[in-house]
């Protein structure tokens, strides 16, 4: 039998590393372009287990301001109020909720202003009986003129981490509701005076304007202020604070 042919092969080095650079370009474009997998994991580790207050402004028999296309604040409040525990609540905040329905919490059948005392009175009771570290209060804004707009938070004059919050908001408010360029406001409101525990209001947007108005009936655009709320807490939360409880007079 004849003996087999033995193949030497010669690599040539040049050809080699040209190789080796096309196979690693191509696997660097490969990365760059392979889509990125989204989680929804919570933005922030300092979040999850907070106690919130969520107040939905009005209710029950007090609609609050009311649109020309007759728009109710009370709903608008109420429905903002549930997304954001959605929020909240995905990223492991305990959720303390004034209310979930429409209701009021006046329990009583005198007029109205005594019949509105109460029912703060409730809710400021609730906030503070809670051992939450924050408390939202969501309302929708009105004015006799039509021409004012936008989003904005209040807070209580004499805590600087009510301010905080409110800075934080609305920062937030801003980004994602463009046009939009409010700032954080002093408010003297009896819900943020009388809870023990930094608060603010948002005041989700003005129902006296038809444009605005408009964009609140779009469940999309709640939506995006429920995100925005949430986001502003989170960005709260990022920083390494402690939360004194605010000194109330009793009455």
């Amino acid at each position: 039998m004849g003996r087999k042919p033995t193949i030497i092969v010669v690599i040539n080095r040049n050809l080699l590393n040209l190789g080796i650079l096309i196979l690693s370009l191509f696997f660097g474009w490969w990365l760059y372009h392979e889509p990125v997998i989204r989680t929804n994991l919570p933005l922030s580790p300092t979040i999850s287990g907070k106690k919130i207050v969520i107040d939905a402004g009005h209710g029950g028999i007090d609609p609050g301001a009311k649109s020309d296309r007759g728009l109710l604040e009370k709903d608008i409040n109420l429905d903002i109020a549930l997304k954001l525990k959605r929020h909240l609540a995905m990223a492991g905040v305990s959720c303390v909720m004034i209310r979930e329905t429409d209701q009021d919490f006046s329990n009583s059948n005198k007029d109205f202003t005594t019949k509105k005392r109460r029912d703060l009175s409730y809710r400021t009771r609730v906030a503070n009986q809670s051992g939450a570290e924050l408390y939202l209060s969501i309302h929708a804004n009105s004015f006799s003129q039509s021409i004012y707009e936008g989003a904005q938070t209040f807070h209580e004059k004499s805590d600087s981490n009510s301010k905080y919050l409110a800075e934080a908001i609305q920062n937030q408010l801003v980004k994602r509701l463009k046009p939009n360029r409010r700032q954080a406001k002093v408010g003297d409101y009896r819900v943020l005076n009388d809870t023990k525990m930094p608060g603010v209001m948002i005041e989700v947007g003005f129902l006296s304007n038809p444009t605005e108005a408009k964009l609140l009936e779009d469940e999309n655009y709640r939506e995006k202020i429920a995100k925005a709320i949430f986001r502003g807490v989170v960005d709260y939360f990022r920083e390494d604070r402690s939360y004194p409880s605010k000194e109330i007079e009793t009455q």
